[in-house]
């Protein structure tokens, strides 16, 4: 689930890249898609992880 942030995050990056013309900016940009989506699915996990430890009673 991808938050409000990198959602606005990646639609800026598809504007730039619709913009571009030369073939290395619009790979750049595709790049730095893939990493904000990596990372916005790596907080979730990470996240869920968190929650889990703290909702685990047997830790208690």
């Amino acid at each position: 689930m991808m938050d409000e942030q990198s959602s606005w995050l990646i639609d800026q990056i598809n504007q730039l890249k619709d913009k571009q013309v030369k073939y290395e900016d619009r790979a750049f940009l595709s790049a730095l898609k893939q990493v904000v989506i990596e990372q916005s699915t790596r907080t979730d996990q990470i996240q869920h992880e968190l929650d889990g430890r703290l909702w685990n009673h047997d830790k208690w």
